[in-house]
């Protein structure tokens, strides 16, 4: 197994993720091939990750995913890596609503499912020997998790920085790997709904990157890391089954993972061509996701609907992930042939799968924060408003409404939602919600579940995410209706033997 660390913070905020940035580009100067990862729901880390390293970003989430599948999934993204780092989310113990410290979602649980060290990023604003007092309460707190080195953030001096790293070192017997000095790295780049997208500022991120690879080489013992995370690297990582599923959906979704994901035998000769937006305004997928998929038989057919581009001929399903397009109104307004596709596709009964952004396109208009209005696609019956708040943040239980592309009613998936617009249907209109979503509540129960999204036929839309990695019935069905639907349009015909 190679060598790999989880870098974790006291809480967001504490420069976890520019750190995480700035060790990825100084060991890739070094000419080492780094695999990265994300915890827990993330789509704009993750752009970040893939162009700092090259390699695509894996999500692992111990909420949403069970324990054989973040292994699965990880065991497949390092091949061919030298190292791996993984990023934390928010601070090291917290997790999903109603869990203990450290409990399903945290970046603790899924360093002790992985078994890697963890390197604790310190905000030193206003304190310099407390910050041992914070350190020890996050090294003791699970004593089955090793917090096996710190890199303190944001000191105000290098007299500032000494005393703090005396401190730790001296109380907490754990190593200080560096001091970073708050005004060492500029602020990333922001805009829209928090950090800008990657996939919008390539060149001036890379020039970032390697300002960040300068200030690690320059505070950060990048050679004491290595050794960090070589020492664990001996370790062999098992996976120890549990004695008793937590419930038989757990039991047979391990077993539809297994045997479906990796031996299942193909119901076609030839992949079932499915189109998918991939451009700035639909780029939020898990690529896990759809290798996942595409392993299960489907072929990816990639179109950009705001570059003006129709949607592929003689594909037997469409995909619109999230992303930002009421950024893109402009141009999405202009392909007019893009909606009329998309309506005309509807009625001839395609799957079509839509996310959050690619739900809101599919609306009858969405008014922005400044007051334009704009005709959308319309197989939605609502109208999409911006809001300047955020409305809706977290991890989400999803129960289905009707039948759909994921799954039966009655069918619950887990997953998590990011928006700060809202869909209004008319009171005279059939809402025909997709799904029931119900938060966990801080006290361990569900919360009221409220109607979401809409599904009308081949059609299953709403702000709901989901990966579909953690859900191989999910994968099943999905795959089961492109079929049928392949079949119907003549695009293939079930194989022989």
């Amino acid at each position: 197994m190679i060598p790999a660390v989880v870098i974790a913070g006291t809480h967001s905020g504490a420069g976890k993720t520019t750190v995480t940035m700035g060790i990825l580009a100084a060991l890739r100067r070094r000419g080492m091939t780094v695999q990265s990862f994300k915890t827990g729901p993330d789509y704009i880390d993750p752009t970040f990750h893939k162009l700092n390293t090259g390699r695509t970003c894996s999500n692992l989430d111990s909420w949403m995913m069970d324990r054989e599948t973040i292994l699965r999934l990880y065991r497949r993204a390092i091949e061919g890596a030298q190292m791996a780092v993984i990023e934390g989310v928010m601070g090291l113990f917290d997790g999903a609503a109603g869990e203990k410290p450290g409990g399903k979602g945290s970046t603790a649980d899924l360093a002790q499912i992985v078994n890697k060290p963890v390197i604790l990023v310190v905000d030193a604003r206003s304190a310099a020997q407390s910050i041992a007092a914070t350190v020890h309460g996050f090294c003791t707190l699970q004593r089955d998790l090793t917090v096996a080195a710190v890199i303190i953030n944001r000191v105000g001096s290098e007299r500032h920085g000494l005393m703090a790293r005396r401190a730790v070192e001296e109380t907490c017997c754990v190593p200080v790997l560096g001091c970073l000095p708050r005004d060492a790295v500029r602020p990333m780049p922001e805009r829209h709904l928090g950090l800008v997208s990657a996939i919008e500022s390539s060149r001036e991120l890379e020039s970032y990157w390697q300002q960040l690879a300068d200030v690690m080489e320059r505070y950060v013992d990048v050679n004491r890391l290595l050794e960090v995370a070589s020492s664990f690297s001996t370790e062999k990582l098992e996976i120890k089954m549990e004695k008793k599923k937590e419930n038989l959906a757990e039991h047979l979704a391990e077993n539809l993972e297994k045997n479906q994901i990796t031996k299942q035998t193909p119901r076609f000769a030839q992949k079932i061509p499915v189109a998918i937006a991939r451009d700035e305004a639909f780029h939020f997928y898990y690529e896990d996701a759809l290798r996942d998929l595409e392993d299960l038989g489907i072929e990816w057919v990639p179109f950009q609907p705001v570059r003006g581009e129709s949607i592929p001929l003689k594909v037997a399903g469409l995909y619109l992930g999230g992303g930002y397009p009421e950024l893109h109104l402009e141009s999405l307004s202009a392909n007019s042939s893009f909606f009329q596709e998309l309506r005309y596709l509807h009625q001839q009964g395609m799957p079509i799968y839509a996310e959050c952004g690619g739900f809101m396109t599919l609306c009858r208009s969405i008014k922005t924060n400044d007051g334009q209005s704009y005709e959308l696609a319309g197989l939605v019956p609502a109208d999409c408003r911006m809001g300047t708040k955020r409305r809706a943040l977290g991890y989400v239980t999803a129960q289905i409404y009707h039948d759909t592309l994921l799954g039966r009613r009655g069918d619950r998936l887990r997953g998590h939602e990011f928006h700060y617009s809202d869909v209004y249907f008319s009171p005279e209109e059939n809402m025909r919600p997709a799904f029931s979503l119900g938060k966990t509540d801080p006290l361990g129960g569900t919360e009221a579940f409220r109607p979401e999204g809409y599904s009308s036929g081949s059609l299953t839309a709403s702000y709901f995410h989901f990966h579909f990695s953690a859900f191989p019935a999910s994968m099943k069905r999905f795959l089961h209706c492109l079929e049928e639907a392949s079949v119907r349009s003549g695009l293939a015909c079930p194989s022989k033997g």
